[in-house]
């Protein structure tokens, strides 16, 4: 991975002797051999750690766990802190300074996430019992892991014009195919003896996705993928383009459809279907869209369903927009027209609604607390399908590439070190 959650809580250095990093006082005589966790190629990981790694998964899931489920989430995030540690230490090799601005930038942008102040959003962490400084500092691990990964593999990473000009001329060739917009979490097979656990923990992963959790929240937590730190988007990958244990799954997958654990040979996978669209075929949400709209006001004892028939019936002989009556002509509270806007400008519920409308006629009554909704499509303009730009394939490939090499990266540390788990 080369970036792991921003928001994700990770080491809050305590102080020990010998190796151990600065702590607080209470902190360092709180600390003895019997809270460490884990000793990665000489650097601790105290409990500590563990524990305010645990508290921040615990507050992003928000939800009841069971002592079975909690212990499971302390062996992810020791699992996490150990990744991590060794990240510092490769980072460290290299003498990568993170500057404190740079961590604020990225914390202040963490934040506005959730519609936060960093204020507010560290009084959040506080009352969940996550510091702000194990926060920072994992953000500073993440920032130079990132940088490590760059700095070291992207100018070794050569994308031949020919490689682009075959995936345009491929995307040209397969036009009027599936793409899909998705959402991954991976989990690495490191060593084959620890495939039956990870593939628990894919399990596990998806059951608290299934129960509520944001898949984002969880794929910043857990996923092992570059894709991490954006929450797991992949954005639209092509038809084709993935491993075929995932193409089988994603054939049979409806949209906002979650899939199981997916074994391929390197790891586990579990996908989001967030969309569906045609390869260089025109981009629904991009549609232009012309609209007129009458409200229709529930009368007293009137139920949502009679007033949804009522409006049904009064829009039912409008054909066209060159002579749309008036609202009170229809009984209608008001009406009026909506400025332009694109298709992906409206609320998922209205975008459906208007799916299928054709230009000149109403959509079907929305329901709203007023009372009903009728929209009427007076326009839609449809953008013009292109090829990706030269520039954005080669990038593309580029960043596969560089994703490729850092998970690699990572799997050669923890085979290279020495951990030993207290």
């Amino acid at each position: 991975m080369i970036l792991r959650a921003a928001f994700a809580v990770t080491l809050a250095w305590a102080a020990a002797c010998g190796f151990l990093p600065l702590a607080t006082p209470a902190q360092a005589q709180s600390i003895d051999v019997q809270s460490i966790e884990a000793i990665v190629n000489d650097k601790v990981i105290s409990a500590y750690d563990v524990d305010q790694r645990l508290n921040l998964i615990l507050s992003t899931i928000n939800v009841q766990i069971t002592p079975e489920q909690r212990q499971f989430l302390r062996r992810q995030a020791l699992q996490n802190l150990i990744d991590e540690k060794l990240q510092i230490q490769e980072a460290e090799r290299y003498d990568l300074i993170i500057s404190k601005e740079e961590i604020k930038e990225t914390l202040v942008a963490v934040a506005q996430q959730y519609r936060m102040t960093l204020p507010q959003f560290e009084a959040n962490l506080k009352s969940s019992g996550v510091d702000i400084s194990t926060l920072e500092s994992q953000v500073e691990a993440e920032i130079a892991w990132s940088r490590l990964v760059r700095g070291r593999y992207q100018q070794q990473i050569t994308v031949s014009d020919d490689e682009v000009q075959d995936v345009i001329d491929r995307m040209e060739k397969v036009q009027g195919q599936s793409e899909y917009l998705l959402s991954e979490i991976y989990l690495i097979i490191d060593v084959p003896a620890r495939e039956p656990e990870i593939k628990q923990t894919a399990q596990r992963i998806v059951a608290q996705l299934k129960s509520g959790t944001p898949f984002q929240a969880m794929a910043r937590q857990f996923s092992e993928a570059s894709t991490a730190a954006r929450g797991g988007d992949l954005g639209w990958v092509q038809e084709g383009h993935l491993a075929s244990e995932l193409e089988e799954v994603l054939k049979n997958m409806r949209v906002n459809e979650l899939s199981d654990p997916i074994k391929t040979p390197g790891g586990y996978y579990i996908l989001l279907l967030r969309d569906r669209r045609t390869i260089l075929g025109a981009d629904p949400s991009q549609a232009r869209l012309s609209l007129h709209q009458y409200l229709f006001e529930k009368n007293d004892g009137e139920s949502p369903e009679d007033v949804r028939a009522r409006a049904t019936r009064a829009v039912a002989r409008i054909r066209g927009c060159e002579a749309l009556p008036k609202a009170a002509d229809l009984g209608a509270k008001e009406d009026g027209r909506l400025a332009d806007m694109t298709m992906g400008d409206l609320p998922p519920d209205v975008q459906r609604l208007l799916e299928d409308v054709e230009v000149g006629s109403p959509s079907a009554p929305l329901l709203v607390e007023e009372g009903a909704r009728v929209l009427v499509l007076c326009d839609k303009v449809m953008p013009e399908a292109s090829v990706p730009s030269f520039e954005a394939v080669s990038e593309s490939l580029t960043q596969q590439r560089l994703s490729m090499i850092a998970r690699r990266y990572l799997r050669d540390l923890r085979r290279d070190a020495i951990i030993d788990y207290r």
